[in-house]
């Protein structure tokens, strides 16, 4: 009995590419942000709570990336930050199990990992809305 031979699957670089470009795209839009003949209006969770929702300070974190201040992205929203600097490595992860080839795993190790990447997102989403309720400047 052979062992199964590892192929490439395009379906390994979907998810990180579509990620990458969208980063990119928010980072050019940030860049710009300033210019745009609109800008979002102001969070309407903090506005009748007083507490910043999940995603407050994101558009400055990007604002702040998009002009080479990391550390000033990093004090507005920590979780984007981090993300945004994860983009790149998930998508040369995926073109090197791309390029290797790789086994797809089956459906009970793929649902294993969709659960365990959805606790870890909500564990990580609930310490930055820890942080963001206290320490948003």
């Amino acid at each position: 009995m052979t062992a199964p031979v590892p192929t490439r699957h395009p379906a390994v670089l979907i998810a990180p590419l579509v990620t990458f470009v969208a980063v990119v795209l928010m980072l050019v839009v940030a860049y710009f942000y300033d210019r745009l003949p609109a800008q979002l209006p102001e969070c309407g969770f903090k506005n009748r709570t007083g507490i910043p929702c999940l995603a407050c300070g994101g558009t400055r974190s990007m604002q702040a990336l998009a002009h080479g201040e990391p550390r000033t992205a990093l004090a507005f929203h920590p979780a984007f930050t981090l993300a945004v600097f994860a983009t790149p490595l998930w998508l040369a992860l995926g073109l090197r199990q791309y390029f290797r080839g790789v086994e797809m795993p089956s459906i009970a190790a793929q649902n294993r990992r969709l659960k365990i990447g959805v606790a870890g997102f909500a564990a990580v989403l609930i310490v930055n809305w820890i942080y963001l309720i206290f320490f948003l400047p």
